[in-house]
């Protein structure tokens, strides 16, 4: 339920995201706060102090207040700087409190690389998703906000094909489900955690009992058409993808 509702939230940023942004200096008064390195591992590419860098601040909620800032970069690939921008990053305040919770890194093309949020709004990441060639690659959940992850969703061309958990947390897998065409086909269980499996259980059986370990939700998430899933849907920049640089006297 704290996924769906999350889910929702950021669709409604989405949303508001189509009306577009307001004006960037009257926003830039009072921005949110930047998302922390050490509690977010993309914040890196989100630094705003390097040379050929410009912030763009957007209310997508219309309270008055920044919800979303983009990170421009100027740089051309070869060195020096360009008059022609691409977003390489992009940090949203899904919740409204004033923190960034939400991040989204673009390479170098422009092209969506990965996600990261904090979906219980305790200031730290627990849920990392990659992406390769535009499709979903791979997610991590940190289910016990203890601060690393303990499920990992892989997949291949955007389908699931596994899901790998660590239920006790002790760093270790203990359940390994194998998917074929987005189905639970079969599930390995280490149940005395010693690092072997114990139990292998098939089709409904293994359907079944992946629901019943975790939690009586949905044993695994589908991906979208637009290739995001699970709590962080994709946002689309309210840029349509290069920005052209404003003279100092259009600011």
């Amino acid at each position: 339920m704290r996924r769906l509702l999350f889910a929702a939230g950021l669709a409604s940023l989405a949303f508001v995201a189509a009306c577009g942004p307001s004006k960037k200096n009257d926003l830039a008064k009072t921005p949110p706060k930047m998302a922390e390195k050490d509690k977010f591992k993309a914040a890196t590419r989100c630094e705003s102090n390097k040379a050929g860098v410009e912030l763009s601040y957007h209310d997508l909620a219309g309270t008055g207040k920044a919800d979303m800032v983009e990170v421009i970069s100027y740089n051309k690939a070869g060195g020096g700087t360009s008059n022609v921008g691409h977003v390489v990053c992009m940090e949203l305040d899904t919740n409204h409190d004033g923190a960034l919770d939400l991040i989204r890194v673009f390479d170098d093309k422009g092209a969506l690389e990965s996600e990261e949020a904090d979906r219980n709004y305790d200031g730290k990441s627990d849920i990392w998703i990659s992406y390769k060639d535009g499709l979903i690659a791979k997610q991590a959940f940190d289910t016990t906000f203890s601060g690393k992850p303990n499920e990992f969703h892989y997949y291949k061309d955007g389908k699931l094909k596994r899901i790998e958990r660590d239920r006790n947390v002790d760093g270790n897998i203990d359940v390994w489900e194998y998917y074929v065409n987005d189905r639970l086909e079969r599930m390995g269980v280490d149940s005395d955690f010693n690092g072997k499996i114990d139990i292998w259980y098939r089709d409904e059986v293994a359907r079944a009992e992946s629901k019943k370990l975790s939690g009586g939700g949905t044993p695994a998430a589908t991906p979208s058409s637009t290739g995001s899933v699970g709590p962080t849907p994709s946002v689309a920049p309210s840029t349509s993808g290069s920005v052209k640089k404003k003279s100092k006297d259009a600011e």
